[in-house]
């Protein structure tokens, strides 16, 4: 091997990106990407009759993929050195198509599950490197509102790919959910490759020194309590609406428009999540991630407690998605803060598999309650503990 290593490149020395092409350009590909992952959710019932299983064996489909997407965001760091954040969003967006084009044509669960998981492979080192490559191009407070948008955009997908999903299934047919995707990931990937700046590699050494330095960095014990906070945070998200799909309020069990309203009551916290987040980026990240988790706490015991009613549930879920989408970007400026410039690209690779690993397990963790009132409650107390954990940390720091 050579004596020589590819660093990251420093952050905000590469050159001035296009703000709103690059944004616009990332968030769209962050919904066609990350929403894959939870489309699977309305469509249980099809894929159990086409895969001939139960609904609840057909969840395992959501957590291949969170869980492959997980790896994809760990080794999309190493990876994105040696080649550039660019090539590998790009590679990964069109890798990602092929997939899913040929994912409709299978007829049972193991080689449905194998190509849900390569989906989830391929998506997973978009959006580590997506939230990497804005840090490195803007200056902070540009990054901030960069972040702060991209984020919504694709905490939105579980919202958004739901609706599509629901949407499409019910006028063309559950294969074009994947189908339709196809020629909007290559048409992405196209832009993406136009639009993103390319980076070039930088030989220095030696190689185990600079090798070993960042992952140092990236697993200090400043940093590996804001992956554990974005693993309930994720996996509260994911069992959530999951445990709407399974065990809902009586008023949306038939599915159609009353769910699909259910699902999209949630978006326009969203958009507020984006219009406030230029006032929201006067304060210090700590205490955004504490307020932040201290509402979707609040919305998980409020839908523990009236969870049985679809116009509460809404509210609930409208809380919680204005919480979450606040604590993203909260978290990925505190982990690249305390891990530092060296290190910021696998930080951020850690939290995106932290992020999908708490993601993969949320999808399994809602068949194991009964009601939705339980699985709430469970979710509610867990998000009270990581409330308490950030607050503590953030008085100490």
């Amino acid at each position: 091997m050579s004596n020589s290593s590819v660093v990251e490149v420093p952050s905000a020395t590469s050159g001035n990106a296009p703000f709103a092409a690059t944004v616009a350009t990332v968030s769209v590909m962050g919904v066609l990407v990350v929403g894959q992952m939870y489309v699977t959710i309305p469509l249980m019932p099809q894929l159990a009759d086409a895969w001939n299983v139960s609904t609840g064996s057909a969840a395992a489909s959501t957590t291949a993929f969170a869980f492959a997407h997980a790896v994809g965001s760990l080794v999309s760091g190493p990876l994105s050195t040696r080649f550039g954040r660019r090539t590998v969003m790009v590679t990964s967006a069109l890798a990602m198509a092929v997939v899913t084009a040929v994912l409709p044509l299978v007829g049972s669960l193991v080689p449905g599950v194998g190509l849900r998981a390569l989906q989830g492979l391929f998506a997973g080192s978009f959006i580590p490197m997506a939230y990497a490559y804005l840090n490195a191009r803007f200056e902070p407070r540009r990054a901030s509102l960069a972040l702060t948008v991209v984020s919504a955009c694709m905490g939105a997908t579980v919202v958004i790919g739901q609706v599509e999903a629901q949407l499409v299934a019910s006028l063309a047919g559950w294969v074009w959910v994947f189908w339709g995707t196809v020629p909007l990931l290559l048409a992405g990937a196209a832009v993406s490759w136009r639009v993103l700046l390319p980076e070039g590699r930088q030989e220095t050494g030696p190689a185990g020194e600079r090798s070993r330095s960042p992952l140092r960095a990236a697993l200090s014990p400043c940093v590996i309590p804001l992956y554990l906070v974005i693993l309930v945070g994720a996996g509260s998200l994911t069992a959530a609406y999951t445990g709407v799909q399974l065990y809902g309020p009586a008023d949306v069990a038939g599915g159609g428009a009353p769910l699909l309203a259910l699902r999209a009551s949630a978006l326009p916290a969203l958009l507020g999540a984006v219009l406030i987040a230029p006032a929201l980026a006067r304060v210090p990240a700590p205490r955004r991630a504490v307020a932040a988790l201290a509402v979707t706490a609040a919305a998980m015991l409020a839908a523990a407690l009236g969870g049985d009613d679809a116009v509460t549930l809404g509210a609930a879920l409208f809380a919680f998605m204005a919480g979450f989408s606040t604590l993203g970007p909260a978290l990925i400026q505190s982990v690249g803060a305390r891990a530092g410039a060296a290190a910021q690209t696998t930080a951020i690779a850690l939290y995106g598999f932290t992020l999908n690993v708490g993601a993969g397990a949320g999808a399994q963790l809602a068949p194991l309650f009964d009601r939705f009132g339980d699985l709430a409650l469970f979710l509610a107390l867990a998000l009270a503990v990581a409330t308490l954990g950030v607050a503590r940390r953030s008085r100490t720091t």
